[in-house]
């Protein structure tokens, strides 16, 4: 699925190109930019520190990260989507974005409409992994270690509600089995208990597991991509170890105010555009374990709708609410 989203659309860089000089007349060269998000030092902080970099350089204006962290990354998101639809305030969105939707009962702004996508900018694979205590060596093993014991094996997660914790919901919806899941207060945690064998099994981020992975201290049964990882290319992904439907990855983009002219958001993705296919940029994605995956706002808005989803399809088998 990922994959026709970061596909090149050459109808919408032509536009792109053709709406440029109007777009000039309207972003303001003395008003900063600032870039919103809920996080401090994970992927939606790092994307927004170097989309940062790259801004300021490409528009001639200073450009601002803002970390407004808390309520599931709904505050930042409120303060964004209730901004002035300028182009002057950006939110560095991810999964919690789309979750949020369907977790939360009432949300104090409407996603869809407060909400105009600019570009997808990239994505991090997730794995599936066990604790070297579990006595299962590929998704097949573990499903029907699971069939055995229904209600027996428990999950670990960053937290109730996160992609994390809805990504194992979901491995339970469509291998049809039952596990109890065990909330922890964020990732490092959630390893701790992996690693001690308190928990059967979790979903994480590549870049976190990997290090436990190497170390054999921990067992990889599969990614949540669509294509195999580069760095454990022997390690099937999920949709091979037949769930077609089955894709999760950690993405990040860009989203403005909605009600934000045109013209301002097709000059801020095509310098996006550009500002992503530098090499030295690329490369700092891939340090952490992230990838540049560049799609326009026409794609970006195709794929947070399949988000939505996903995501409402993980809450709804679930149960799961916000805390």
């Amino acid at each position: 699925m990922l994959r026709k989203y970061f596909t090149a659309n050459i109808l919408a860089a032509t536009l792109t190109a053709l709406g440029a000089d109007a777009a000039y007349a309207q972003l303001q060269p003395n008003k900063p930019i600032r870039l919103v998000t809920s996080g401090i030092g994970g992927g939606t902080d790092f994307t927004a520190r170097q989309a940062a970099i790259g801004m300021t350089a490409a528009l001639g204006q200073p450009v601002i990260v803002e970390n407004r962290t808390g309520s599931g990354g709904n505050i930042g998101t409120d303060f964004v989507a209730k901004s002035a639809p300028d182009g002057h305030t950006l939110l560095v969105a991810a999964p919690p974005n789309a979750i949020n939707v369907s977790l939360y009962k009432a949300l104090p702004f409407d996603t869809k409409k407060d909400l105009a996508p600019v570009a997808l900018v990239g994505s991090g694979a997730n794995v599936l992994v066990v604790s070297a205590k579990t006595p299962v060596n590929n998704v097949r093993e573990l499903l029907e270690h699971a069939r055995r014991n229904p209600g027996k094996l428990n999950f670990a997660s960053n937290g109730n509600g996160t992609s994390i914790h809805l990504s194992g919901e979901l491995l339970k919806y469509y291998g049809k089995f039952d596990a109890v899941h065990v909330p922890f207060r964020g990732a490092p945690a959630a390893m701790t208990a992996l690693l001690a064998g308190d928990v059967d099994f979790m979903f994480d981020a590549l870049s976190i597991s990997a290090p436990q992975i190497r170390a054999g201290k921990i067992r990889l049964l599969a990614v949540t991509s669509r294509e195999r990882s580069t760095m454990f290319p022997e390690a099937p992904t999920l949709i091979e170890s037949g769930f077609p439907e089955f894709e999760v990855s950690g993405w990040t983009g860009i989203m403005v105010t909605g009600g934000t002219p045109q013209p301002v958001i097709a000059r801020l993705e095509a310098e996006l555009r550009k500002i992503l296919s530098d090499r030295e940029l690329i490369t700092a994605f891939e340090k952490p374990g992230m990838t540049v995956s560049f799609a326009g706002a026409r794609e970006f808005a195709e794929f947070f709708e399949a988000e939505i989803a996903r995501w409402a399809l993980a809450v709804k088998s679930s149960g799961a609410q916000a805390d």
